[in-house]
């Protein structure tokens, strides 16, 4: 790479960043607070939209990719970026859980925890992106650890012994234009009606990207059951699942436990700032949820939520209203909750007061803590 100014350079090393991914976007908001900082930005990738990084105002570097899927992909591209920073001497290197840094990691998911939490069993010793994790966090030098919630820090701690002033939480951001309390009372009633519900009727939503089985689908079905038993009036509530999966196991567990008219299927969709105004209640039982964007847009739309202490968006709720979060595993509990939120007067205030509270965690608020975060590094 041949430098055009006199700035100092800061590398974004990250596997791909092309795809509409929470990675991607996390790396491409980086762009713009380095920038402000008076860097340069080179983004190594070996998959990546070259028009796309440039309009946030950085160059992609493409780095050769290794053909062969497993774990040697991944060890073979922190390879290619320590050679190209060998050359280039970046003053910054911000890895994205792909590389080796001596200044950064921002870590995006706790593989070991999660395999523990979905499946109750531990990852094989050559999975590919725990081999990757592991030989990043037992490194010997002192980057700074960047997590996406609380809960993700406690795990490194304990599995890992990284001392606590090494992590730092930094929870993803949402877009307060386009989630927020004026846009949703504007989208609830024609995308309720598009839902084909009645005005009396109450909606209770599990909405995400995808990975049913991390998300817990089929218990929020076994919950969905024990809601319309629990309910003085079940025909009124309908149960909404977005998500890209392969809904057919699911929709067969309705079927069996004859909940197969209270349900609406849905992949999704470019306008989900509806479907959350479209909701009574957002419910996001996961096993774990390293953080929940999704949790997090619907506050915003002014949705009550509900969601696992497994969720790391519930820690943003703990010290608001610590009866929205529950455990995962008791589907009674959650049943009961959902209709007593489902029934009190005070339902629609309770999620104007949860938008209040999602303010604090929009992009420019997460924007101006990344870009602290990176000061904190320039000055260590």
């Amino acid at each position: 790479m041949t430098s055009h100014t006199s700035a100092p350079l800061a590398a974004i090393a990250i596997r791909q960043v092309e795809k509409n991914t929470g990675a991607s976007r996390v790396a491409l908001g980086q762009i713009e607070a380095l920038r402000q900082l008076g860097y340069q930005v080179v983004i190594l990738a070996e998959k990546g939209d070259a028009e796309r990084v440039a309009q946030a105002g950085a160059q992609l570097k493409k780095l050769w990719r290794w053909p062969f899927k497993g774990a040697f992909r991944r060890f073979w591209f922190n390879r290619r970026v320590q050679a190209w920073c060998q050359r280039h001497h970046p003053q910054l290197l911000v890895s994205h859980g792909d590389v080796v840094s001596p200044d950064v990691v921002f870590l995006h998911n706790c593989v070991h925890l999660a395999q523990s939490r979905i499946h109750g069993t531990h990852l094989p010793p050559h999975h590919e992106v725990a081999a990757m994790h592991d030989f990043i966090l037992n490194s010997p030098n002192q980057a700074t650890i960047a997590v996406n919630s609380k809960m993700m820090g406690d795990e490194l701690q304990q599995r890992y012994q990284i001392p606590a002033t090494r992590i730092k939480v930094n929870y993803p951001g949402y877009d307060a234009a386009q989630f927020n309390l004026d846009t949703a009372q504007q989208l609830r009633e024609p995308q309720r009606e598009q839902l084909g519900l009645l005005p009396h009727q109450q909606l209770v939503g599990l909405i995400t990207s995808g990975n049913f089985k991390k998300r817990n689908v089929d218990g929020f079905i076994r919950i969905a059951s024990e809601v319309v038993k629990q309910a003085a009036d079940a025909d009124k509530i309908r149960f909404l699942v977005v998500g890209k999966d392969d809904a057919a196991p699911y929709q067969k567990q309705c079927e069996e436990a004859g909940l197969q008219q209270h349900f609406i299927w849905l992949t999704p969709q470019n306008n989900v700032e509806a479907l959350y105004a479209a909701l009574d209640l957002f419910v996001l039982p996961a096993h774990i949820e390293e953080f929940g964007c999704v949790a997090l847009e619907a506050m915003a739309c002014g949705t009550p939520v509900l969601l696992s202490s497994w969720v790391g968006a519930s820690e943003i709720l703990k010290n608001h209203d610590s009866s929205l979060v529950l455990s995962d595993d008791n589907e009674q509990q959650w049943a009961s909750r959902i209709n007593d939120i489902l029934n009190t007067p005070t339902r629609v205030a309770q999620g104007h007061a949860l938008a209040t509270l999602a303010t604090q965690y929009s992009h420019q608020h997460q924007y101006d803590k990344l870009k602290a975060l990176f000061q904190s590094l320039i000055n260590h």
